[in-house]
């Protein structure tokens, strides 16, 4: 009986020899796999850190807040849409802008504004409301001088500024009231003024103003206030910036 119980006392270690390091390789294994797991993790981690998104601040008037429409037909907006389908990723766009705005508001606006953080791209469209009021180039010309320093303060070192074109409001309903001539002439000074800004300043400069006066026999391209522009409008703008800007 006792050599019978030695007999399977022994058998018994032997299959505990055998097994244990099965186990323990098995163990092995499966540590491993979770150890290349987290690292693969932690790794990507890493790598989605180290990505960031573009950041924007557009600057103006009416035109760029989108009076008469939603805040994502804005063309700023738009323009970030637009970017992303061609494989570049924005944070939601910054805008200061003001129906009624002239250059000088926009400049008391930037001024009063606590800014916490610089812009990868920065864009300028003001000028119509200088226009409508009868403002001189002069004036004009001077305050888009203070506006470089700011944008210069306000993008990063590598940073991009876009010059917009004013868009010609007398080629609306509104504007029938008016004389389309004088207007269409005044507006084209202000955006030579703007042209020779951008020139000045290596900036790029984007032509939208014959976009806006498609509207006399587009209806669609305007909101329904018959002045501002609709977001089928605004898309056409985004589209032509992103184009010239970063494409």
């Amino acid at each position: 009986m006792d050599i019978f119980i030695r007999s399977i006392l022994v058998s018994v270690f032997l299959l505990s020899l055998s097994c244990n390091p099965q186990n323990n390789a098995e163990n092995d294994i499966s540590y491993s796999d979770i150890e290349n797991e987290n690292f693969e993790s932690n790794e990507i981690d890493l790598i989605n850190s180290s990505i960031s998104k573009f950041n924007f601040l557009a600057l103006g008037d009416s035109y760029t807040i989108g009076e008469g429409v939603n805040e994502n037909e804005r063309w700023p907006n738009q323009f970030v849409e637009v970017a992303y389908e061609n494989g570049l990723d924005f944070e939601k766009p910054e805008i200061i802008a003001k129906t009624g705005w002239k250059t000088y508001d926009l400049l008391n606006a930037i001024s009063q504004t606590n800014f916490t953080q610089k812009y990868d791209y920065v864009s300028l469209l003001i000028g119509v409301n200088n226009q409508f009021n009868s403002r001189s180039i002069d004036e004009f010309e001077e305050d888009l001088n203070k506006l470089m320093d700011k944008m210069n303060s306000l993008k990063k070192n590598n940073g991009n500024i876009i010059i917009v074109s004013i868009p010609d409001w007398g080629y609306t309903p509104f504007g029938n009231s008016y004389n389309r001539e004088v207007i269409s002439s005044e507006i084209n000074l202000f955006n030579n003024s703007l042209i020779n800004f951008a020139n000045i300043n290596g900036l790029k400069y984007v032509d939208i103003t014959e976009i806006s006066r498609r509207a006399l026999n587009e209806s669609n391209l305007l909101a329904s206030d018959n002045l501002h522009p609709s977001g089928l409008m605004y898309l056409e703008w985004a589209k032509k910036i992103y184009e010239t800007w970063i494409d």
